[in-house]
């Protein structure tokens, strides 16, 4: 919810911009109706709102005042002006001071409600982008993370510090009350996505229990969340904004574990159990291994895995195949991955198992059928629908062709693996997106399929070289350049 403090001298004019507020649903949330300028200045720079709702002809000071005093005081507020005055002066007067817009009493619902959407999307934007920001600078650790921090804490700091990363159902949820801390305990959220926002807490003692309550309590609200340990000092913030969200994947492995906190990996059992499989295809046993494979979930579940382990499994297998040149040759779609890349090749633990299967298997050419038409009819459906969530087994298992050769048929037909045509297709498209249109780039990320506005980022300057807001004002600098 975005904070809106409304300040108008006349009370039929609080009451008539109250209820349209109120009609947008869960949007907007008003902190504070006063008919006093001056009442509403000391709240504006109390509580810093998202937006003002302000009249321009007011006694003691005017709307226009109300403005300049603000932004004397650095604060970054957005306003919208609504006036009984249509002269033009008044209106020019306004937008030079950085008014968003310029409404007329009485309000016409239509041209305000669509004043309202494009205030909403500019908010989103706006706060998205300085998320991001603000994200990827803590996550530097080459930066002073306290003097960071302090610019979003609004009380003295204190000596703890512990990361939540709470993925909620729907886009239209309120992080201002999600989480109950009690007292000496300040809370800085940050939205990473449609329906990501990551907390930071900043209090004097571990808060794990406390925030499992509140995400328990919050079941039809909270997706999943993952909670990192609690840590002395801001120097850990990184470490905790990463196990944080390590954490929140934990469902990936068993889907009850929708609220998860961060425990460190089991990576030489998990090694164990790898060297296992590998020795069931030196040998030749298929049997073993697919029961091997199959009790990947069960060896999971007894030894209280989560998502890091099933990723160093992941690894091991794709290190340990890939020694053998044999395998190396036709294992066209084994590449090492980090979490988030597993997230996207994979539905969960048990599809990643029966791919492992169906890969090391490998049958016999005779058993694939006709292939070749059908593949082609999944390059037709990938291509229409890489926004949404693919993965290759459903894929395959869709079109009935078998995975390693529909593997063996991407890299033929393409020259790429499914996960690098699939991260093509969506680069391409979100280039022309933030070459072409006017949607903001959280916009953009969703529109090509991306959940995680900082994992579009990476994946966006990874394969393009620079970030989307850099690759925008340079395509916009070139094109202003040729016209």
């Amino acid at each position: 919810m975005y904070r809106v403090v409304i300040v108008d001298d006349e009370p039929w004019a609080l009451i008539g911009i109250r209820k349209l507020i109120e009609r947008n649903g869960n949007r907007f949330k008003i902190i504070c109706e006063t008919t006093e300028p001056a009442k509403a200045l000391e709240v504006i720079c109390e509580e810093h709102p998202d937006v003002v709702f302000t009249d321009i002809r007011m006694p003691d000071m005017t709307g226009i005042e109300l403005m300049q005093r603000t932004r004397a005081q650095g604060i970054d507020t957005d306003f919208i002006v609504i006036s009984g005055f249509a002269e033009f002066s008044y209106v020019q007067h306004a937008l030079q001071e950085g008014a968003m817009d310029y409404q007329l009493k009485p309000l016409d619902m239509a041209k305000a409600e669509e004043m309202l959407d494009k205030l909403y999307r500019k908010l989103e934007n706006k706060r998205s982008t300085n998320d991001l920001s603000f994200y990827m600078s803590l996550l530097e650790e080459v930066k002073d993370n306290q003097a960071l921090l302090n610019t979003r804490l609004r009380y003295r700091s204190y000596k703890r510090y512990q990361v939540v990363t709470v993925y909620f159902k729907s886009a239209e949820y309120d992080d201002v009350v999600l989480l109950e801390l009690g007292s000496k305990a300040q809370l800085t959220s940050l939205k990473l996505g449609p329906k990501k926002c990551v907390f930071i807490i900043n209090s004097d003692e571990d808060k794990s229990e406390m925030v499992y309550r509140s995400l328990t309590s919050q079941e039809h609200a909270v997706d999943r969340a993952g909670i990192s340990l609690s840590s002395d000092g801001s120097d850990q913030v990184s470490i905790l904004l990463k196990t944080s969200d390590i954490a929140s994947n934990d469902c990936f492995v068993e889907r009850s574990k929708r609220i998860s906190q961060y425990g460190k990996s089991k990576k030489s059992l998990v090694k164990q159990f790898v060297e296992g499989i590998i020795e069931a295809l030196e040998r030749v046993h298929y049997k073993n291994m697919k029961d091997m494979t199959s009790d990947i979930n069960a060896f999971f579940s007894a030894n209280q895995l989560g998502i890091e382990d099933a990723v160093f499994l992941w690894n091991e297998i794709v290190m340990l195949t890939l020694k053998d040149t044999e395998n190396s040759s036709r294992l066209l779609d084994f590449e090492f991955l980090d979490y988030s890349e597993m997230k996207e090749k994979f539905m969960n633990l048990e599809s990643l198992s029966e791919y492992v299967y169906e890969q090391l298997s490998y049958p016999d050419r005779e058993q694939l059928g006709d292939a070749n038409n059908k593949f082609m009819e999944l390059l037709h459906y990938t291509n229409k629908h890489f926004h949404e969530e693919l993965f290759l087994k459903d894929l395959s298992t869709k079109f009935f062709i078998n995975v390693s050769y529909c593997c063996e048929l991407f890299k033929k037909v393409t020259g790429m693996t499914f996960s690098q045509y699939m991260t093509d297709l969506r680069m391409k498209k979100a280039s022309e997106l933030l070459q072409n249109s006017n949607l903001s780039i959280a916009d953009v990320c969703k529109s090509v399929g991306y959940s995680d506005y900082f994992y579009f980022n990476k994946v966006f300057k990874r394969n393009l070289g620079c970030t989307p807001s850099k690759y925008r004002k340079t395509s916009g600098d070139l094109n202003a350049l040729n016209s």
